[in-house]
């Protein structure tokens, strides 16, 4: 089991009680203040939620919300470090196949007409089966698909209520699965794991999630205030600290304003104008360069070269490319938010197989050119396959100017003359979806802080001939109730390196600035959200 804590003499009481209530808050604001507690954080949302039923939300302003909102059974602690959170322990079968949780009896449902009640294994239950009802339409069915019945249940072959999670009384719960999955306690961290009580949500009437009066909390914050007028300003959103649950897992902050805008570039003046503490980006922002902010910056994506399954380029010729990318040119001249590849996979994605040593695969691409070297008869045979020229397809926003630096490279060595297709973002989709293009540079990104998902998205995208393999190795891994199971994604991204249907060139950063006075903030670069918990402000 593993653990994760008279009438002249009423009125004079009446009085006194006031005034002990007014010294006591004074006391309290006077300590929150010495360790940044009590504070009232504002941060700008880009676009209005468009939905807060964690089984159903998809978007990033809706799940920054959620998870703000709601507590599952696990969660991240501020160390980054999985730990139990709704759960106070659970333990695992020796197969895998099943998860018995023991749930505290503090954690508080909360709404603005106060105390809605204590969480129990009954709300866990009610949320994940609503995910399998085919009322709900979830697009979280595939997810969760390992849990028992959940595949027949998808295939319309056994009722949602079959689904294998049963509360055995209100602090215990227990899971079933078909098979082993070893994201499963990641995955509860996520949004449509979170709890469902069911007799506030039939209470609102289909309106679950929508606005200010049908939304409830199990977590650290409630919901005050939800306005937005498409064509109006002054949209907003208030949070209040949920005092009925800060008693076992103290919340720092008082509040939490988050503004919505719907143009990007007001997401990034409100930060600018100190009126956001704290901003999530794709490019370092300028004013972190100055005293008073700090920066921290994620690895999030991989930017490579995919080619069309029926371009006819050589493997020989794409291991010549590969080979003779020259990252150490690249590594002089690249912006902050690249960084020189020599893997797939990005240093910010957490493995959760406590032993797991990621491999360093640069010497795949420290090999002498002279192993791949490529003769005039490839050349010829390449441009008589392409004589109006071969042709790279890149995003406009992807360049700033690098890979004609990597095309330059290689006109020299292995001497190969390559155009670069520039394409705003709408054609771009649209001719890679198509498959219209030779090659292509594209940004791999996941939602998901998994060295599973990060990867099959990369075979999801790469032409591949062993696809199916790849595939089948990933889930032997996502299914494993071995030990070291996680070199299995070693190997994945191993052959698909070896194999040159992907080439690496740079990962992605994100970057979180914030105010200096601002502490203790727990960012997923992945999902892009910001967990507000333990954030502190030190003025």
């Amino acid at each position: 089991m593993k653990k994760i804590g008279k009438e002249k003499s009423k009125k004079s009481l009446l009085i006194l009680l006031i005034l002990s209530l007014i010294f006591s808050c004074i006391s309290c604001n006077n300590d929150e203040e010495k360790d940044g507690a009590g504070y009232s954080f504002t941060y700008t949302l880009h676009g209005n939620p468009q939905n807060l039923d964690p089984q159903l939300a998809t978007d990033k302003s809706s799940l920054m919300i959620i998870k703000n909102m709601f507590s599952g059974l696990m969660r991240y602690d501020n160390e980054g470090n999985l730990a139990g959170n709704v759960a106070v322990s659970y333990d695992i079968s020796d197969d895998g196949l099943k998860y018995s949780f023991v749930l505290r009896d503090d954690c508080h449902w909360y709404s603005e007409d106060g105390t809605e009640g204590i969480v129990t294994a009954h709300d866990f239950v009610y949320a994940f089966k609503r995910i399998y009802n085919p009322v709900t339409q979830s697009p979280y069915k595939e997810k969760f698909s390992f849990i028992k019945n959940a595949r027949s249940i998808i295939d319309g072959v056994t009722d949602y209520s079959q689904l294998g999670v049963y509360a055995i009384n209100n602090t215990e719960l227990v899971f079933e699965l078909d098979r082993p999955c070893t994201e499963f306690l990641y995955l509860l961290t996520t949004a449509p794991a979170m709890p469902c009580n069911k007799q506030f949500f039939e209470g609102t009437k289909a309106r679950y999630g929508l606005d200010d009066e049908s939304v409830i909390s199990n977590g650290a914050f409630y919901m005050t205030q939800w306005s937005y007028d498409p064509y109006g300003n002054d949209n907003l959103i208030y949070m209040k600290r949920n005092y009925d649950n800060t008693a076992y897992d103290r919340i720092y902050p008082y509040m939490i304003t988050f503004v919505i805008e719907r143009d990007k570039n007001e997401v990034v003046e409100n930060f600018e104008s100190e009126y956001s503490d704290c901003i999530v980006t794709e490019n370092r922002m300028k004013k972190s360069s100055f005293g008073g902010y700090k920066t921290q910056k994620y690895q999030v994506g991989s930017v490579g070269i995919i080619f069309n399954e029926s371009c006819g380029i050589s493997d020989n010729i794409k291991k010549s490319m590969a080979v003779n990318l020259d990252r150490a040119m690249l590594q002089e001249i690249v912006t902050d938010n690249f960084e020189v590849a020599y893997g797939i996979v990005p240093e910010s994605v957490n493995y959760s197989d406590e032993n797991f040593t990621k491999r360093d695969f640069s010497d795949i691409f420290e090999t002498e050119s002279s192993d791949y070297m490529i003769s005039e008869s490839d050349i010829d045979e390449l441009y008589s396959l392409y004589p109006d020229g071969l042709k790279i397809l890149v995003k406009n926003e992807y360049d700033d100017g690098l890979m004609t630096q990597v095309i330059t490279h290689w006109q020299d060595d292995p001497g190969i003359y390559i155009g670069i297709d520039y394409a705003d973002s709408d054609s771009y989709y649209e001719r890679l979806d198509s498959g219209d293009y030779i090659m292509a540079l594209v940004e791999i990104t996941s939602d998901d802080n998994s060295p599973y998902y990060f990867l099959k998205n990369v075979v999801d995208t790469i032409s591949v001939t062993n696809k199916e393999t790849l595939y089948t190795m990933l889930d032997s891994a996502f299914s494993s109730s071995e030990a070291g199971y996680s070199d299995i994604y070693n190997e994945v991204e191993s052959d698909i390196i070896s194999d040159v249907s992907y080439i690496p060139v740079f990962y992605k950063n994100n970057f979180l600035t914030y105010k200096n006075d601002v502490k203790d903030i727990i960012f997923d670069a992945f999902a892009q959200h910001i967990d507000f918990r333990y954030a502190k402000y030190f003025d």
